[in-house]
């Protein structure tokens, strides 16, 4: 018998009673109506250039729009009325509100929205959560009482068929790739398989105000109008052991063609203007005259931009002819960003990483050679890793600058295992306790100090220390300089850099000397950071 809407407790809805017997959409209906609200949460660090469209929201709500459905996004980075915006949506019944989160800070903004829906609708509209985090955990998810129904894994397809099956009342469990509470039981259908990206319809960008991500961006200085234009790949086939994006999607790589991916570049550079892009695929590079034909494509279009990708891996951009470089440069992406990772290379055996300290050095001075600005991430706080090995990281950090003084660096991150990495099972073994709600994951990213002892439990409280201050010493020593690059208005630069510089240098100077031990100035850092940057209304229970 089915189960009405009114008879279903509204922390834990049964599947029959979500769409409230609502019909596949009609395009004659009304215009004003809401069929579907996604929100994209909070990450804890939202100014300027940090800012990107919610490509994973675009992404999946693509396919509802080519089926009639009346979409809409909540973003709460851009919108600071954002409950009086999604209470509005909500009065008109949409068949569901659907979240994305990673782990970590995020996940108590989406907590907090997902509140506001159980209080206004009275439980009476379903609330479907995705993204990765949600993907990893997905059951430990469902657990909460703000989440109806878990999207695993990639949800262009898996979405539209949900809300085609709330939206006519129809069992849940023909759906693959969710999981779902279906009164006290919960139900987890077979998984989906990856789908082919040749098939991915355009971004819609009506869904949202482009302008409130377009910046000037942190490496490309020169733009003015720079924006983060999506993906022409997924996924990434190397084993690296600390990246859930790999572990998610299966380790397969999956370029759009040539002419798929010129057009999705060059479209919207375009139609807004642009002179700078981030094109955020894991790997750009994999295949190499696949990529150079993309920068004679770019090259031929006549468009002047300048442009980055997410991850270039050091051993292949080594094996570029000085041709290669020639087209990379002539297309704008004269800004690389690299893994370096570790500087001791047992740590990136460790990892599965692939390369060796003597890559990044030698991808380092190419770049130099050819004009290139490389920028560099590392981490250090693994299982079984050393002082001794963490000193190789910041000796590299040290030598990668003195060979090359445009080398830029993001922040030197402490390293956290993520679920469903192989360096996660790592962890355990080594006496890691991961957080047992979805409410436990909310501090999982934002304490780099480890103040606790959950993150690195390998290492003593005064070992953790010295960790949390060698990440704010990178911080402040040059990503912090990055970051001021980003900023629009020319005099708020200015002071800003006026500011940071001396602090920048000085921190510098520390880490170079490798005197991480005691640094007040670090302490007060960290308070301002989680005071501004984590600043929280309110508790989640």
């Amino acid at each position: 018998m089915k189960v009405s809407i009114q008879e279903t407790p509204s922390h834990l809805p049964r599947s029959e009673a979500f769409a409230g017997g609502r019909k596949v959409p009609s395009l004659k209906t009304k215009e004003d109506r809401v069929d579907v609200v996604f929100i994209y949460p909070k990450t804890g660090i939202d100014l300027g250039a940090t800012i990107g469209p919610p490509h994973a929201l675009l992404s999946v709500a693509a396919p509802l729009l080519k089926k009639g459905f009346k979409v809409k996004i909540v973003d709460q980075r851009t919108d600071a009325h954002w409950r009086e915006t999604l209470s509005g949506m909500l009065a008109q019944r949409p068949i569901c509100v659907a979240l994305t989160s990673m782990t970590g800070t995020q996940i108590y903004f989406a907590l907090e929205a997902a509140k506001l829906v159980r209080e206004v609708s009275n439980g009476k509209i379903p609330i479907v959560w995705g993204g990765a985090h949600p993907s990893s955990l997905p059951e430990q998810t469902l657990k909460s009482e703000y989440v109806d129904v878990v999207c695993i894994g990639e949800g262009d397809i898996t979405f539209l068929e949900l809300v085609q099956v709330l939206a006519n009342k129809e069992p849940l469990d023909q759906v693959k790739g969710i999981v779902f509470k279906d009164g006290v039981k919960m139900t987890m259908t077979p998984g989906r398989p990856l789908l082919d990206v040749e098939t991915l319809l355009p971004v819609p960008w009506e869904l949202v105000d482009v302008e409130k991500y377009i910046h000037r961006d942190f490496y490309l200085k020169e733009t003015r109008r720079s924006l983060d234009i999506g993906q022409t790949s997924r996924g990434c086939p190397f084993q690296c052991g600390f990246c859930s994006s790999a572990a998610l999607r299966h380790r397969q790589w999956r370029p759009m063609s040539v002419k798929r991916s010129l057009e999705m570049i060059l479209e919207p550079v375009k139609r807004f203007h642009l002179d700078g892009i981030w094109i955020r695929d894991d790997e750009f590079y994999i295949d190499r005259e696949r990529a150079y034909e993309i920068c004679q494509g770019i090259i031929d279009s006549g468009v002047k931009i300048k442009w980055y990708t997410s991850g270039t891996r050091v051993n292949i951009f080594n094996m570029a002819t000085d041709k290669d470089l020639d087209i990379l440069k002539r297309s704008g992406a004269d800004t690389l960003k690299f893994g370096a990772e570790s500087g001791s290379n047992r740590i990136l055996k460790l990892m599965k990483k692939g390369i060796r300290c003597e890559d990044t050095i030698e991808a380092n001075l190419k770049a130099k050679r050819h004009g290139i600005i490389p920028v560099f991430a590392l981490m250090i706080g693994f299982p079984t890793e050393t002082f001794e090995d963490i000193d190789k990281t910041i000796d590299l950090f040290v030598r990668l600058k003195k060979d090359n003084p445009k080398a830029q660096f993001e922040i030197i991150g402490t390293f956290t295992a993520m679920p469903q990495t192989p360096l996660y099972e790592v962890a355990l073994q080594h006496g890691l306790h991961p957080p047992q709600s979805l409410e436990g994951w909310i501090d999982w990213l934002s304490d780099e100090y480890d103040m606790e002892g959950k993150k690195i439990p390998w290492f003593n409280a005064s070992e953790r220390k010295k960790i949390g201050n060698i990440t704010y010493m990178s911080l402040l020593a040059n990503s912090s300089l990055n970051a001021i690059g980003g900023v629009s208005n020319n005099a708020m630069r200015l002071l800003l850099k006026l500011f940071i510089s001396p602090l920048s240098r000085y921190e510098g100077y520390k880490l170079r000397r490798k005197l991480y031990g005691f640094s007040p100035e670090l302490d007060f850092m960290r308070f301002l950071r989680r005071k501004v940057f984590y600043r929280r209304n309110q508790s989640i229970h």
